[in-house]
């Protein structure tokens, strides 16, 4: 089943999570996909995903979170997640540097 984005805000807003979508410019695109979604947990852990739409990034980011959601506990704290986190975490960088230019 394909969930449509209101519907993957709506289960992410059920977790206590937060759902960020963003479409960067041309000079700050990732590998040429300009829309970026970001999932972020209470505990401060984030999952991003890219799309050269914005139904994509949230589908990206969506399939992220569940894969860590399905993952036994004790593997959560692993190298792979901690990258993922590092890596959503950047893009949130990202994100408030453009903000921040835009407003300057």
């Amino acid at each position: 089943m394909t969930l449509r984005e209101d519907e993957i805000e709506a289960l992410v807003k059920f977790d206590r999570s937060s759902l960020t979508v963003v479409k960067y410019d041309d000079l700050t695109t990732t590998a040429g996909q300009p829309y970026v979604a970001i999932i972020k947990m209470v505990d401060g852990r984030a999952f991003a995903g890219n799309g050269d739409s914005r139904i994509t990034a949230v589908r990206a980011a969506w399939e992220t979170y569940q894969r860590f959601m399905n993952a036994p506990i004790q593997s959560r704290h692993n190298g792979y997640w901690l990258y993922e986190n590092a890596l959503a975490n950047v893009e949130l960088q990202r994100i408030t540097n453009q903000t921040e230019k835009q407003h300057d």
